[in-house]
């Protein structure tokens, strides 16, 4: 073999290895390529009128929304897509994560910048961004700091409470943004849709979400499929979106999560000679079947490729 075909081949081996071990040391779980059932559990806010308030990450100002909250995934297993093909996806498969309980690895995020409406289809709302977050040893427990209330000094700005989303901190790897987009109903006005108001009776919001590449994240590329074609009526959806999520909410357990007047951070207004003002935000928790699509990884089709090129060289000194 001529010194220049060995270079070549022992540099692609080398780039295969390289490739293998990144993956393997990577702190995120490798999705696999599959249809995934997620669950989460989330800890939120509410206001109708979109009182609640908190800093924008990049300028500083205060902005109103009406819901917002923060979750951890507790299992992913692997689905099957359902009849109509980019209709839905079921679970039942083995299990992709399982846990995420504080002392180990955590998947941890933060929804935020949803806007409620109300309309002759129900109580609605459109907006909103979803941050998903990897620790190694995370701390977040949703159960416990329901419990423990609201804490307006864990929520830095929009996009940071401390614990579940923290942009700044490199123990926290960011796997994926989601946008809120159409589907939840066949207007393509509405981005979270639902009948029930969620101060009189426990419901389920639905909504779409797709992935936001420009943001970046381990994750982001292999979410990015397009696999939901069909919205939550069986009509064709354009854009078509990425990801699928039921939100089963209830006022139960959740009361800790009111807030009284506390300031403007906090999401009412400031108290008036030291009286609490009036203020609609309510606390609620939440368990969210979550449905998706995973794609092969780049550096997985580089490694495909790599060994396509490999078993050429090969060939080619056989045939020599």
């Amino acid at each position: 073999m001529r010194s220049s075909t060995r270079s070549t081949v022992f540099l692609a081996v080398f780039a295969a290895a390289m490739l293998t071990g990144a993956t393997v040391m990577a702190a995120p779980i490798t999705l696999p390529v599959s249809p995934l059932f997620i669950q989460y559990t989330n800890d939120e806010q509410f206001s109708v009128s979109n009182s609640i308030h908190s800093t924008n990450a990049t300028t500083g100002a205060v902005t109103s929304e009406g819901n917002w909250g923060v979750l951890q995934i507790s299992s992913i297993v692997r689905g099957t897509a359902l009849n109509p093909l980019g209709s839905d996806i079921q679970g039942g498969g083995t299990s992709v994560f399982s846990g995420g309980g504080p002392g180990g690895p955590q998947i941890t995020g933060i929804f935020y910048g949803t806007n409620v409406v109300q309309g002759s289809g129900g109580l609605n709302a459109t907006g909103g961004f979803i941050d998903l977050y990897w620790r190694d040893v995370g701390t977040a427990n949703t159960g416990a700091d329901l419990a423990a209330g609201f804490d307006p000094t864990r929520r830095l700005n929009q996009k940071t409470y401390t614990g579940y989303a923290e942009p700044l901190n490199p123990s926290f790897i960011f796997l994926a943004q989601l946008v809120y987009g159409p589907g939840c109903d066949s207007g393509g006005v509405n981005h979270v849709c639902t009948g029930v108001a969620p101060a009189t009776q426990d419901g389920t919001a639905k909504s779409y979400q797709s992935v936001n590449l420009a943001a970046g994240g381990v994750w982001a590329t292999q979410l990015d499929t397009n696999f939901f074609t069909l919205d939550a009526n069986g009509n064709p959806l354009f854009p078509a979106a990425d990801v699928r999520t039921d939100s089963n909410f209830t006022r139960n357990s959740a009361g800790a999560w009111d807030t009284d007047g506390i300031g403007p951070l906090a999401g009412c207004p400031p108290p008036i000679n030291g009286v609490p003002q009036p203020c609609d935000i309510i606390g609620l928790r939440s368990n969210d079947p979550v449905r998706a699509l995973v794609t092969p990884e780049p550096a997985t089709l580089t490694l495909f490729g790599l060994g396509l090129l490999g078993a050429g060289f090969m060939r080619r000194r056989k045939q020599k």
